[in-house]
């Protein structure tokens, strides 16, 4: 099978493609842009890999990697698409089997429940959601958080994988998650978290749709009153940077500690974002990005195709 392209993108609870002005419209005109390229190369496949906000991962067991194998089930948090999303099994199992003959040892889903992070870039780029998905949760809540270096790895085993898939077929690659923000924290080792909320990251299953819907509404009334989050938009071009001047080993040399620092709890979703370039394991061609504070985020995306005419 041939990698066909890869994407990588921020996502928000505040997500809103809709034409608009202000600080999302540069990073609205960069999705469309990539959105018509993506139609154009016509994938048979989408393998996204993405974070899961507490929706269907906890810590009374937290994968480093989960690889969904057969049935995706999204969430529909934040306006997401909800319900089935469509998939391939032969495919998923095949990347899981190769991956651990490489020496990684993903969790394996035959249910998988996915939020936000991967169902929004899914939908930006399909918006029919007429492509099987595999999609692959990184672990960026808390421990055990994987290294950035063995994301990239872990990545590149995905991808060569997918090019040794015995069938036809175009591939795309996506990575959604970051950049810089700063979310509550999620990790039940933070002392920032309160022992009501540690037990809810522990426990909390049979509680999911009750917690959502109280982010849901504080997500709306953050929105109204026009609050915003802080952004490290220095940060966030450094990285760009490095990535714009094939520096990965730059990014890869950041440890846990590095990263919570400079981008914050958010930014440790861009552990998705380097597995999914060592799975492109090849040049980025085009890099926006655009800081949104009332999205909480610094909205990054970046691309790169085999052919962009197709």
């Amino acid at each position: 099978m041939q990698i066909a392209g890869m994407v990588s993108m921020a996502h928000s609870p505040s997500w809103n493609l809709q034409p608009q002005d202000g600080p999302p419209r540069p990073y609205i005109e960069a999705v469309f842009r990539t959105r018509d390229i993506v139609a154009r190369v016509k994938p048979d496949l989408l393998v996204v890999f993405g974070p899961d906000h507490v929706r269907n991962f906890f810590f009374d067991l937290m994968p480093t990697f989960c690889i969904g194998v057969e049935q995706v089930t999204a969430f529909g948090d934040y306006d997401s698409p909800g319900g089935d999303l469509p998939n391939s099994p032969e495919i998923a199992h095949f990347i899981a089997d190769h991956v651990m003959r490489d020496g990684f040892d993903p969790a394996l889903s035959y249910n998988m429940g996915v939020d936000h992070g991967i169902s929004q870039p899914v939908a930006a780029l399909v918006p029919d959601l007429s492509v099987p998905v595999v999609p692959i949760v990184v672990n960026a809540a808390g421990p055990p958080l994987p290294t950035l270096a063995r994301c990239h790895a872990f990545g590149r085993s995905v991808g060569a994988a997918i090019r040794a898939f015995p069938g036809a077929g175009r591939a795309l690659i996506v990575g959604s998650g970051g950049m810089s923000h700063w979310p509550p924290a999620v990790s039940p080792d933070s002392p920032e978290v309160s022992a009501e909320t540690r037990d809810y990251l522990i426990n909390g299953r049979p509680r999911v749709h009750a917690f959502n819907a109280e982010r849901e509404a504080s997500s709306r009334l953050r929105r109204a009153e026009a609050r915003t989050g802080p952004i490290n938009e220095a940060w966030d071009h450094w990285f760009l940077e490095c990535l714009r001047n094939d520096r990965i080993e730059d990014i890869i040399a950041l440890d846990n500690a590095d990263l919570l620092e400079a981008a914050g709890p958010g930014g440790q979703e861009l552990r998705a974002w380097l597995a999914a370039l060592g799975a492109w394991d090849g040049p980025i061609t085009n890099i926006d990005y655009c800081p949104v504070p009332t999205w909480i985020t610094g909205m990054g995306c970046i691309s790169a195709f085999e052919t962009e005419t197709a």
